[in-house]
């Protein structure tokens, strides 16, 4: 088979595939980028799902009080403590030095006017006790426009269409992955040192706001390896627009008080509120942050739609409806204290310019997944507990926690993409190619539809797992509902092998994408059964109070007792 040499591999070609290959590159390492869709054009930096990206910045510009230290106190308090105070301090602390590296390459940050020197355009994203998301317009595709541009410029060498299908691990180092090409042949990738950054597993969900390839392989083939994975039961879901497009619905779009009906055009949100709980109580909760999170009253939006969705008040495409057309939106709007005013637009062109009239016009909401606040356990240098493998951007934890603040994760990208790609062109540095004798031992065969009984299409196999997570992971999780998935996963997994038409190269793509989505499946599950409460994102209906006998972390690993322990990040 092929084999391929380089000092540093790069798996992932986002905002924190880009920092890290370009980090690791000054640092005077020889580095390989692989990608499984194209460079520059592929993976969830790159695909806007929204009119701005916010980037939290605590320089002041939004609060002159603002600063690292109220910055880390509000990602503490959003943790709940889940995440690694260590990690959130690194964030905190070197977040304003990512937006000058950023604006070095030519990523602009949106102004209050067109003057020059005037300050930069922030507003109070999820969780935020201040204002201090600076805005991005078009989401953060200028990000990955950026820094691939001065990649490319630099030569750096990149392979698109190559499917990372696992780590070469030995005696608990990192030697480089086995990946599959275009033509379904193997390819072995010999590396010093790797770095993970292959996003989220949103995919797994019916109905989400990521790419078609984030499909949760860097988490899959990370725990097949030995690597630990922690917090995987905090994701983040929240109300979004299915129609006319997808598209994140804003948390500052609920202070211009939205009005929610269903199919019928019934108001619903009433139906499922506690008695003596008001809607415009829980819709003034709500513009505090985009996800759902069990912590506050406004929990019950999403759990709203989502029931509301499950009794079969939605519409033909799964939605409800949602309007800004009440007579209080002009008084709204010329408040410029408030958010949504200072925001309302930059959005309102942004839809007009796609074909919808927020003043005038219905569009269909439901509730979709986002990211993922788990993932590898990383140190102050990105690496996890495997040597040699490093993770950073959304495929790696710590930073965050129960709940994340909206804007860090673009920051998050760019902090541990640079200390990744910095740690790693250190050790490729100080180490040789250690010899392996047989690359793919303890490796499965590539995946392969038997020639008779290959009925099932992986599309509706894919489906039929988005289907069931949707219904018992996405926002209303029970332990009934939660084996109830973890039965479909195998159930699906013995589908996939034994009986899965798999006959060409991109069938076998798809196959090990549907493997690691089951994979990931099962791990979200099982963290979210072994955490019999509700904190923040993850919320149970069988346990809906917070309990503090479970302010541990959960760490998935494959060869503890029961596949997970229980720790504090910050004592580990």
């Amino acid at each position: 088979m092929r084999e391929i040499r380089t000092d540093v591999l790069v798996i992932g070609s986002g905002g924190a595939a880009l920092r890290a290959a370009l980090e690791a590159q000054e640092g005077g390492a020889e580095v390989t980028v692989v990608i499984k869709g194209e460079f520059r054009r592929s993976g969830a930096t790159f695909h806007s799902v929204a009119e701005v990206g916010a980037f939290n910045v605590p320089d002041g510009a939004g609060d002159p009080d603002d600063g690292p230290d109220a910055f880390l106190k509000d990602i503490l308090a959003a943790g709940q403590g889940m995440s690694d105070p260590r990690l959130s301090a690194i964030l905190a602390d070197e977040a304003e030095a990512a937006l000058r590296y950023l604006e070095g390459y030519g990523v602009h940050f949106e102004r209050t006017c067109e003057r020059e020197g005037a300050p930069y355009l922030t507003f109070q994203a999820c969780f935020s006790s201040r204002p201090r998301s600076h805005v991005i317009k078009d989401h953060f595709k200028p990000i990955v426009k950026a820094l691939g541009s001065e990649a490319t410029r630099r030569g750096l060498s990149a392979l698109d269409r190559l499917m990372i299908k696992d780590l070469i691990v030995r005696d608990g180092e990192c030697l480089g992955a086995v990946a599959v090409d275009a033509r379904g042949e193997l390819v072995v990738i010999r590396a010093k040192a790797t770095i993970l950054t292959t996003g989220g597993a949103s995919q797994l969900f019916r109905t989400n706001l990521y790419p078609s390839d984030i499909t949760g392989d860097g988490y899959a083939m990370a725990h097949r390896a030995g690597a630990h994975l922690v917090n995987m039961e905090f994701m983040q879901a929240g109300v979004s627009i299915i129609d006319p497009f997808v598209n994140l619905f804003g948390n500052y779009l609920w202070d211009a008080r939205p009005n929610l009906s269903d199919r019928d055009g019934r108001p619903f949100l009433s139906d499922y509120l506690p008695e003596g709980l008001s809607i415009a109580a829980v819709i003034a909760e709500k513009q505090r942050h985009f996800p759902f999170s069990s912590s506050d009253i406004s929990r019950f939006i999403e759990i709203s739609i989502q029931k509301a969705i499950n009794e079969g008040r939605g519409t033909d495409k799964g939605g409800l409806w949602l309007d800004f057309i009440h007579d209080d939106l002009d008084s709204i709007l010329q408040d410029q204290s408030r958010s949504v005013a200072r925001m309302w637009p930059l959005t309102y062109d942004w839809y007009k310019e796609r074909g919808t009239d927020l003043s005038k016009d219905k569009v269909e909401i439901t509730c979709s997944a986002h990211a993922i606040n788990g993932g590898l356990r990383i140190d102050q240098d990105a690496q996890s507990n495997i040597r040699g493998l490093f993770a950073a951007g959304e495929v790696a934890a710590g930073p965050h926690g129960a709940d994340r603040l909206g804007g860090n994760m673009s920051v998050t990208c760019q902090v541990f993409g640079g200390r990744a790609g910095r740690a790693a062109a250190a050790r490729a540095r100080a180490i040789d190619h250690r010899m392996i004798a047989d690359p793919l031992e303890g490796h499965d065969a590539l995946p392969s539809g038997p020639a008779a009984g290959a009925t099932q299409d992986l599309a509706v196999l894919r489906q039929r797992l988005q289907i069931a997570a949707n219904r018992h992971l996405l926002i209303l999780r029970d332990e009934q509902g939660l084996l109830a998935f973890r039965e479909e996963c195998a159930a699906l997994r013995q589908e996939l092998d034994e009986t899965a038409r798999i006959e060409t190269p991109a069938d076998v793509v798809q196959a090990l994408e549907l493997g690691n989505l089951i994979a990931v499946g099962e791990l979200m599950a099982l963290a979210a059964l072994a955490r019999p409460e509700s904190r923040g994102s993850h919320y149970r209906e069988d346990c809906p109070a917070r309990d503090p006998a479970f302010a541990q972390n959960i760490l998935l690993d494959r060869h503890a007792e029961h596949g997970f322990f229980r720790a504090r990040l910050g004592d580990l």
